[in-house]
This record gives C-alpha cells, sequence and structure tokens, in this order.
C-alpha cells in the first residue's frame, strides 16, 4: 500500500491509497468511519479541521470537505458551525415489531427517560380518534401529550388519547418519569397486547422543530396507530414524532412460502411478512406494521 496518514484529533491515523480505484474523499472517509464503528472515536469526539485534514491525508481542502459531507450524510458525524465536527451520539433503535413503549425501549438500550407533559386532561373525542377507538364522537378520551427525553434530550414528541371509560383518573397519574403502557397496567389492569401501526418519514413542522430543538428543514418519522388488549379491543390511539438523526426503525420479516400468502398463493399463515409498504399520493413511503399479536 501507497499514501501517507490523516490525523484525526482523536482516534488513529486515517490511511488512504492511490492505487485504490475508490475516489480519496471516500477512502477518508471510510478510515474515519471504521474508527467510529469500532469506537477508537467515540461520541463527541472531535475530527480534524478540512485544512489539518488535507494537509495530513495530502489531498485539498475540496476532498476533505467531501469525505466529511459523507460522513454527515452517513449520520456519523455532526458539523456545528463555528466549533468544529464532531462524533454525532449512536442511534437508538426502535423495533417496529414489538410493543414496547418508549421508556421501555430506551431502559432497554440502557438510557434514562423522562418527560415534559405538555397536555394532561379530558377532552371530547374528536371524530378522527373516535373511529381510530370506535367510540362517539365527543365521548371523553384521555389525552396524554409529552416531549419524551433521553439524558435531558429532546427525541420523541408524542400524544395518546384513550376511552376515559377505562381509565378514568389517567388524567391525574404523574407520567413525567413513568410509562404510560406501566401505569395502564398496575393501576387499571389494562395490558396492551399489540398494535398496528404506520410510519411515515417527512418534513418536521415549526411546532415540531420547536419542541424537539430540531433546525429548519429536518425530517422526521412520523408514527400512528391504535393499541389493542387481548380481546382486540382498542385501548390507545398514538401519534408521535421520532428525531430521524437520533432514531433508526427496525422490523424483522421474512419471505413467505408459495401458498402461505407468497407469489402464486394465497393466504398469510407463519410466513407472511407483517411488514407492508404502500405508496402514497405524495410519493412518501408509509409502512404499516402489525403488532406481535395481530399476526
Amino acid at each position: 500500500m501507497t499514501g501517507r496518514a490523516a490525523a484525526s484529533t482523536t482516534g488513529q491515523r486515517v490511511r488512504r491509497d492511490r492505487d485504490n480505484p475508490l475516489p480519496l474523499y471516500h477512502q477518508v472517509a471510510a478510515g474515519i468511519r471504521d474508527q467510529i464503528r469500532a469506537g477508537t472515536l467515540g461520541p463527541g469526539a472531535r475530527l480534524a479541521s478540512e485544512s489539518a485534514l488535507s494537509q495530513q491525508a495530502g489531498v485539498s481542502r475540496m476532498t476533505a470537505r467531501q469525505a466529511i459531507a459523507l460522513l454527515v450524510a452517513d449520520g456519523l458525524v455532526v458539523v456545528r458551525h463555528g466549533v468544529g465536527t464532531f462524533v454525532a451520539e449512536p442511534k437508538l433503535t426502535y423495533d417496529a415489531l414489538h410493543l414496547l413503549g418508549f421508556s421501555e425501549t430506551l431502559a432497554a438500550q440502557g438510557s434514562t427517560t423522562t418527560s415534559d407533559v405538555l397536555e394532561q386532561a379530558v377532552v371530547p373525542a374528536s371524530p378522527h380518534v373516535a373511529t381510530a377507538l370506535g367510540v362517539e364522537a365527543g365521548s371523553p378520551v384521555v389525552t396524554v401529550r409529552r416531549i419524551r427525553r433521553a439524558h435531558g434530550e429532546p427525541l420523541v414528541l408524542e400524544a395518546s388519547y384513550l376511552p376515559h371509560a377505562l381509565c378514568g383518573g389517567l388524567e391525574k397519574a404523574d407520567l413525567t418519569g413513568r410509562s404510560l403502557y406501566a401505569t395502564l397496567e398496575s393501576d387499571f389492569g389494562l395490558r396492551l397486547a399489540g398494535a398496528r401501526q404506520h410510519f411515515a418519514a417527512r418534513a418536521a413542522s415549526a411546532a415540531e422543530r420547536a419542541h424537539l430543538d430540531l433546525a429548519k428543514g429536518a425530517c422526521i418519522m412520523a408514527l400512528w396507530g391504535v393499541s389493542e388488549d387481548y380481546a382486540g379491543e382498542p385501548v390507545e390511539y398514538f401519534e408521535a414524532t421520532y428525531r430521524a438523526d437520533r432514531f433508526e426503525f427496525a422490523a424483522s420479516s421474512r419471505r413467505p412460502r408459495a401458498g402461505r400468502g407468497g407469489p402464486g398463493g394465497s393466504g398469510t399463515g407463519d410466513d407472511a411478512n407483517p411488514l407492508r409498504v404502500v405508496l402514497t399520493d405524495s410519493t412518501a413511503d408509509v409502512a404499516e406494521q402489525a403488532g406481535p399479536e395481530d399476526g
């Protein structure tokens, strides 16, 4: 291998090879990416400046800038203008296959959560919420709107609507540091079995940007759907806005066999893929995910 090495402010030196057919900026980015994934460069570590990186790697500043831009696009680093380029916090995972609350999801990943309660009250059900919950429009529902945080950082804006007849008194419960699903089970005997969820990527609204501390033009992942109990009765209609820069979504799937919902067959069965992708009128990809008890 030929070539020189580029050093980060923290971590090992980055190698690049002029005999490698990959563009130089890909090579420089790959070296830094490998260090991040290996843990040599941890979250918050500052990278070398464009000028330093270009001098140390023997490439132009434009090439160094392209390498950094590639890492930014991958979500591995963030640029703080006037300050520097830093390794980004690792993305959290939303498991679309299993019905877990925000607190349960992040606790499994070693994070501590808190909530800012924006609204917690009994309100008349809108026609949309009433249809989702199978109640009459105007019926009393408990609404809980919160900003969910991990280590103080705002990550999710969520709203839940539940029939008051099922959980009267929930509007008075302390949910600042407590899981809603755990509260429903322990205080009201409501055990959620599954959910039918929809999610779509879109630009954040002005209100969402303000609540989640996002810049103009930032993208979010929107979730909405209905949670059910073990009798298949609706318990909760929910809407949630996840920061796309801090979350990735995961789902398991299997290709269905012929005769069991696959190509040339019919029916669903054990091998049916629970994830469906639908192209909407706005050309946004919307995926519908069945919960673990929905099939």
